[in-house]
């Protein structure tokens, strides 16, 4: 084991994964300034406590991963490439987030747990890469890569801590991250993959199963296939949610026509009343009446 490399390689799975969650660390941190229940303490109890269920579930993941040969599953290395692909679509079709039903389940919660809850439902990326990154670790390495997480973790408590009171600072980094972060995922999957040796090694079965060594043209199909499958099922979705979103804007925003006249025509039928009643007009509630069915049955038209 390299004790640097494996560090090294720590430290920038860490950082890629979490960078998101910096965002949501300054967010908790700018709410206990103003809450009497959510403290600075309890955030970075929660979010260890979050991080512990998501090194357990990544743990569980890659103990399953141990009854099968390791280099097939470096094909989950393909996992964080099409996160980076889901992330840059975030960026390209940008979607307002349906966080309403979350936060009211979540308000009645007590902070510790909010925080733990909110830190585990955010860390999807983080156990679709752990996984296969630990599936090709050898001896000791992944006790080094939990050790350096857990370290790196309160690091980002105290960043974030210090990020709160730089709000320009903030800005600028969520704005050009928001385009960084894809194709820093899509640059750990192909780590992943490449150090795996999935890909010679599934091509060395094929060609001893099969005459003429069909194994890079089989793996090139099926691997283009999977990819451009699921980067299309992502675009419709993304595509589809954002149509939704827009015909439900369109249908908040429309108000019919005969509800925005009926105030002015009530308003023009009452001052000619209180006219005819000053002057003494006989007849002019018939003509009124003529006139305010003429004026409804335009609107309708």
């Amino acid at each position: 084991m390299q004790f640097g490399k494996s560090v090294g390689t720590a430290c920038s799975t860490f950082a890629i994964t979490n960078i998101d969650d910096l965002f949501v660390l300054v967010t908790f941190f700018a709410e206990a300034t103003t809450s009497a229940t959510l403290s600075p303490l309890k955030i970075t109890i929660g979010q260890y406590l979050g991080f512990t269920i998501i090194v357990i579930i990544s743990m569980i993941g890659f103990g399953l991963s141990l009854a099968l040969p390791s280099e097939p599953i470096g094909f989950l290395g393909l996992l964080p490439i099409l996160l980076g692909v889901w992330k840059l679509l975030e960026v390209v079709f940008p979607t307002e987030e349906e966080e309403e039903a979350g936060k009211s389940r979540i308000a009645g919660m007590k902070s510790i747990f909010k925080v733990s809850v909110i830190t585990v439902m955010n860390g999807g990326d983080n156990i679709g890469t752990y996984v296969p990154l630990f599936s090709q670790a050898k001896g000791a390495e992944i006790a080094v890569y939990v050790v350096v997480y857990y370290i790196l973790l309160g690091v980002w408590c105290f960043a974030a801590w210090l990020l709160m009171g730089q709000k320009h600072v903030l800005r600028l980094v969520e704005k050009y991250m928001n385009w960084v972060i894809p194709f820093l995922y899509v640059g750990l999957g192909i780590y992943i993959t490449v150090k795996s040796d999935c890909y010679p090694w599934s091509i060395e079965h094929i060609d001893n199963q099969f005459l003429g060594n069909p194994g890079k043209t089989i793996i090139a199909i099926v691997s283009a296939a999977v990819l451009l499958a699921a980067i299309g099922a992502m675009i419709w979705f993304k595509l589809w949610k954002r149509a939704q979103q827009l015909a439900q804007q369109m249908t908040d925003v429309e108000v019919p026509l005969d509800e925005n006249a009926r105030p002015s025509l009530d308003r023009a039928v009452n001052d000619a009343h209180a006219e005819s009643d000053a002057i003494g007009i006989v007849g002019v509630d018939d003509i009124l009446l003529v006139d305010d069915t003429l004026c409804r049955g335009g609107n309708k038209n």
